[in-house]
């Protein structure tokens, strides 16, 4: 235990007054002359053995409120330690009492009924009081105060040195840079309040104060600096960033930070007389200013951080929330688009989820705008944010959720005419959260990708080319592809790379030369499906050319036979969880495709590289799908025909038919469909057309006006864009000629996640840092005491204070009620 004024220690020999007053002041036997001598003698005896105990009572209070007075003036402080009773402590001490008063009680209850005198019932009461008192101060002296004071002894076995406060302090000031820093209360953002906080406290270190700036939007480490106004100038430059790093990564940064440094300043420190091997010439702290979202820290907190803390018992941690107990919202959540890469011509539909939380909706519009060529803003639709206007509106349950809602609205773009169109979506609105009001989009719209369909049966193959490309929709240039049918002996003459995908329908063999130029034409992107829907009428040949070296190079299954079904079968596409049937889950299920019949199949055997999409509903469960990943493309091979050439019934499916004959097209060129929307801080990446010229540079333009030269590496076949931590709209510009259209485009978003305000809980926090190993204040005031009781130890004049208010009421009381017994007394006398 410190003292901040020991010297006041010497005001306890005042204690010595109330021993000189109680002599001097007491009360003198007045003689008194009664017939009944004897008997009054005896009553004299009984009043001087009370009255002595009594006034021994007295002197002893009196004496306390002085030593109390003494002890508060001093201000002492103990070392940081869990003073508070624990459990048992506190269950005991209750037990102890409620033991105590029922006893004295009941044995009060036994003296009434016995009907002895009243003055030798108040002897009796007096010496039960004290012998009830005596016995149970023991009992808790023995049973509390003796576990309670082992507690406190191991807890502050090691106590951390006592530091005076004008020690320099090398410390860690580490900002929450995430978005959900920007709400504003007051006109003062989170950050900017985290700044005025750490300003003060700039202001209140000692001289040779060394500080590190960090935060958490990258991983730069800034030395030490002694030197405090650059350090104002350096927090005073921090800004929020839609990418953050985690902030539980950030503080193990520091912590490393801090004990190197304190590794280093052990080497080159020499242990002086009197000063231990592990002395630090300086205090040691990290500062965390944060609004304490949720969203900052990780999903699953790591024990290393915990464990360095319990063996860095010289490091201080504090927390310093910034955050706003009941914030107000309203934002754009999530834009999902009904698809990001069309054909030009056809409409996109644009969902956007708006929560709200504490705040309402009344002349809040959303508002759609798209670019034109120019790059001009043009406004398409906008929406009154209502209830009458929402397509679906949830509301939370419970009390704590009862102000958040969650409305989604939709809007058309029709008749996408630019091959990029980015736009965004805007609230307009007042709340004091503004980076989730504007949500960004970007759309690629190219010409329909042209499909190969090869088939020595044209019947067949023209029915698969309607199924891709109705006559109708092409007449009315909204077809989603463009099909060339073309025979199987133009294989090798056809430059199979300007096509997106390649059908082989009914091939009964290829040469090796054919082989080949699908293997190359697969490693470089394409995709490629066959249809074993052959005539049948040679599967030895069949079997010999689809099983050969140069085939197997290709194929993800080793044919084994044509087989027949009896009775028919079906595919099995009952919830499939594979990709390609995603849209169909979407729409509640397959529908009549899993319906038709199967009456003949290819039994195969999958290689090691096929895996099985999909299979039959035999009791073999015979493979119907199976694909095979070869470079940067994909094989499917299809066990069944898909015409009307008795292999099945897949053709009069209807619009199952048509909608498989699209979704297995799609997941073909899915390698060549470039991603256009993304979240801050994700890697982007651009794919150009396999037709075109592989380009050498691109010229990227950001949304913070920054234009960029990427290199495309030799060999590459894509380009990746790690650089996404600015929120907007970006563009590519093909730089190898000079042409200035715009190669493609992306957006980026900043993640929902940092509209989520909610705290995190002290229990998790606990699990990150270590109960009891850090300390969370709000305002600078509170950081001031905090670090006080983290330096000096835990301050006592709060409870001595108390103590001596109790004792005062506690004399007065007990004097009052003496006199009075005495002065009664004198009067029935």
């Amino acid at each position: 235990m410190s003292l901040i004024h020991p010297g006041l220690l010497l005001g306890i020999a005042l204690a010595i007054i109330p021993v000189i007053l109680h002599f001097l002041l007491r009360s003198k036997p007045k003689k008194l002359i009664f017939p009944a001598l004897a008997l009054l003698q005896r009553k004299k005896i009984q009043n001087s053995r009370r009255l002595k105990l009594r006034h021994l009572w007295l002197l002893l209070l009196r004496i306390l409120v002085i030593v109390a007075i003494v002890l508060a003036l001093t201000r002492p402080s103990l070392p940081p330690a869990n003073y508070g009773f624990s459990t048992y402590e506190l269950t005991m001490l209750i037990t102890i009492s409620l033991i105590a008063i029922l006893a004295y009680l009941g044995l009060m209850r036994h003296f009434q009924k016995q009907r002895i005198s009243q003055q030798s019932l108040n002897t009796h009461r007096t010496f039960l009081r004290g012998g009830i008192g005596a016995a149970a101060f023991l009992l808790v002296a023995l049973l509390v105060l003796w576990p309670y004071q082992r507690r406190i002894s191991a807890e502050i076995s090691e106590p951390l040195p006592a530091v005076a406060e004008n020690i320099p302090v090398t410390a860690v000031f580490l900002f929450d840079t995430s978005l959900s820093m920007d709400y504003r209360q007051d006109s003062l953002s989170r950050l900017d309040q985290a700044r005025t906080i750490a300003d003060e406290h700039l202001s209140n270190l000692p001289a040779q104060s060394r500080i590190s700036v960090m935060h958490s939007s990258s991983e730069d480490n800034f030395p030490f600096q002694s030197d405090l106004t650059a350090v104002q100038s350096r927090i005073k430059s921090l800004k929020t960033s839609a990418f953050s790093l985690f902030l539980d990564d950030r503080l193990r940064a520091a912590i490393n930070r801090q004990e190197d440094d304190f590794k280093r300043s052990q080497s080159a420190q020499e242990p002086g007389a009197g000063q231990s091997a592990t002395a630090d010439q300086f205090v040691r702290e990290i500062y965390i200013y944060t609004d304490l979202a949720r969203s900052a820290w990780r999903n699953q907190p790591s024990q290393s951080i915990r464990q360095q803390l319990e063996r860095l018992k010289w490091l201080g941690i504090y927390v310093i929330d910034v955050g706003v107990t009941n914030p107000k919202n309203i934002g754009i959540s999530h834009v999902t688009l009904s698809r990001e890469s069309i054909t030009l011509g056809n409409s996109v539909t644009v969902k956007a989820e708006i929560m709200t939380s504490g705040i309402t909706t009344e002349n809040t519009t959303l508002e759609l705008y798209t670019q034109n060529d120019k790059g001009q803003l043009i406004k398409r639709d906008q929406r009154l944010l209502s209830t009458t206007a929402s397509l679906e509106t949830n509301t939370g349950s419970g009390a704590a959720s009862k102000s958040n809602q969650e409305t989604q609205l939709e809007m058309s773009l029709a008749n996408i005419s630019q091959k990029t169109t980015q736009g965004e979506l805007r609230l307009t609105s007042s709340d004091p959260y503004l980076p989730d009001d504007v949500r960004y989009f970007t759309i690629l719209a190219e010409p329909p990708p042209e499909i190969l369909i090869i088939s020595p049966d044209s019947a067949s193959a023209q029915l698969w080319s309607a199924a891709l490309a109705p006559e109708k929709l092409v007449a009315l240039k909204k077809s989603r592809y463009h099909c060339k049918v073309v025979s199987l002996n133009e294989l090798e003459s056809t430059p199979l790379e300007q096509f997106a995908a390649v059908y082989l329908i009914n091939v009964t063999a290829l040469p090796p030369k054919a082989w080949r130029l699908c293997a190359e034409y697969v490693e470089n992107g394409g995709g490629l499906c066959f249809v074993l829907g052959s005539d049948g009428d040679a599967p030895e040949s069949m079997i010999v050319s689809f099983n050969s070296l140069a085939a197997q190079k290709v194929l993800p299954v080793e044919l084994l036979g044509s087989l027949k079904f009896i009775p028919p079968e079906f595919l099995d596409l009952e919830n499939n969880p594979h990709s390609l049937f995603e849209y169909f889950q979407e729409l509640g299920g397959t529908g009549e495709l899993s319906t038709r019949e199967v009456s003949r199949f290819w039994r195969v055997e999958p290689t090691e590289q096929g895996q099985v999409i999909a299979t039959y509903t035999d009791t073999r469960n015979s493979p119907a799908i199976i694909e095979r990943n070869l470079g940067q493309g994909k094989v499917i091979v299809l066990t069944t025909g898909v015409d009307s050439s008795g292999w099945s019934q897949l053709l009069f499916a209807r619009w199952s038919y048509l909608a498989f004959a699209d979704q297995l097209t799609r997941y073909l060129i899915h390698t060549r469909s470039n991603r256009a929307n993304y979240l801050a801080g994700e890697i982007a990446s651009y794919q150009w057309p396999a037709s075109a010229t592989k380009p050498e540079t691109f010229l990227l333009r950001t949304p913070d006006l920054k234009q960029l030269l990427i290199q495309v590496k030799a060999g590459a076949q894509q380009l990746t864009i790690p650089e996404t931590t600015a929120v907007g709209q970006y563009q590519l510009i093909d730089n190898s000629s000079n042409s200035t259209r715009s190669s493609s485009g992306f957006s980026v978003n900043v993640s929902p996640a940092e509209s989520n305000f909610t705290p995190i809980s002290e229990n998790e926090l606990d699990q990150f840092l270590g109960a009891e190993r850090y300390s969370i204040t709000h305002d600078m005031e509170g950081l001031k005491r905090t670090i006080r009781t983290g330096r000096l130890g835990v301050e006592i004049f709060p409870f001595l204070a108390t103590l001596l208010l109790l004792l005062f009421c506690l004399e007065h009381f007990t004097a009052n009620f003496f006199y009075e017994i005495d002065q009664s007394a004198e009067t029935v006398s």
